[in-house]
C-alpha cells in the first residue's frame, strides 16, 4: 500500500471538532498521502458512524481510518466499511459488540485521575473548564487549552451510551498509541483495550491532546499501518 493509493480517514473525538486534526493532516498530506477530516456532531453515534461512512463512500482505493478518543468508537462501527483496510486507535475508546464508551468508563479504575465530566445539561456533556488543561491538555499551552475549553463542542449522551453493534477490529489490523500520560483515558485502560483488540502498540509520553501537541507521533504511527 502506497501514499499514492491510500486514503487517511481522521474520526475526532468528544468535546473538540476536527480543526485539532490540522498538524496531523499536514504532516500526512506532505508525505502525500489523501486526508479526510470528519466533522462528527458528537450528538449521536449513528449519526457520526453516518457522517464517517460518507465519508468512506468518497474514497477511491483504500482507506485507513483513525479515531481519537470517541472517535475509536465511531471507527469501530464504522470500520466494516468495505474500504477500510487498517485502524488506527489514538489513546482511544474500543469497544465490542454491544459495548459504549459508558460501560468501557465504568470500567477505569478508581484509584487514579478521573475525567472531569460535569453532570449532564440538557442531555449534554461537558468537561470542568478550571481542570480541562491539567485533564484533557497538558502538554499544550494554557493559552491553548484554554482555547479547547472555551470552544467545547457538546458531547451527547445518545453518543456515550450507544452501543456498538459490529466491532470491525475482529476482522480488521488495528494500530493503537498508548499514551501515557493521559489523564482522560487511564494509560492501564488504553493498555487493556489495545491487547484485547490484538493491536500493534506504540507507546509515547503525552496529553489527551496528543494528536495535537504531537502531530508528528500520531502521524508516524498512522503511515506505520499505512505502509
Amino acid at each position: 500500500m502506497s501514499a499514492s493509493d491510500t486514503t487517511i480517514v481522521l474520526v475526532h473525538g468528544g468535546f473538540v471538532d476536527g480543526s485539532g486534526w490540522r498538524g496531523v493532516y499536514d504532516e500526512l498530506t506532505g508525505a502525500g498521502f489523501r486526508v479526510k477530516v470528519v466533522q462528527n456532531s458528537t450528538v449521536s453515534l449513528a449519526a457520526d458512524v453516518a457522517a464517517t461512512r460518507a465519508a468512506l463512500d468518497e474514497v477511491e482505493g483504500s482507506a485507513v481510518l483513525v479515531g481519537h478518543s470517541y472517535g475509536g468508537a465511531v471507527i469501530t462501527e464504522a470500520g466494516v466499511h468495505e474500504a477500510v483496510t487498517k485502524l488506527v486507535y489514538i489513546t482511544a475508546f474500543a469497544p465490542d459488540k454491544d459495548e459504549s464508551v459508558n460501560s468501557l468508563i465504568s470500567g477505569f479504575p478508581q484509584d487514579g485521575p478521573q475525567p472531569p465530566i460535569l453532570p449532564p445539561r440538557d442531555g449534554f456533556l461537558f468537561l470542568d473548564r478550571e481542570k480541562f488543561h491539567e485533564s484533557f491538555a497538558g502538554d499544550l499551552s494554557a493559552a491553548d487549552a484554554t482555547f479547547l475549553a472555551d470552544s467545547q463542542v457538546p458531547w451527547g449522551l445518545e453518543a456515550v451510551g450507544a452501543t456498538i453493534s459490529e466491532a470491525a477490529w475482529r476482522t480488521k489490523p488495528s494500530w493503537y498509541l498508548h499514551v501515557t500520560d493521559d489523564r482522560m483515558i487511564p494509560p492501564s485502560a488504553q493498555q487493556s483495550m489495545a491487547g484485547r483488540i490484538g493491536a500493534t502498540i506504540r507507546d509515547t509520553p503525552g496529553s489527551h491532546a496528543i494528536y495535537v501537541s504531537h502531530p508528528k507521533t500520531v502521524a508516524d504511527i498512522i503511515r506505520e499501518a499505512a505502509a
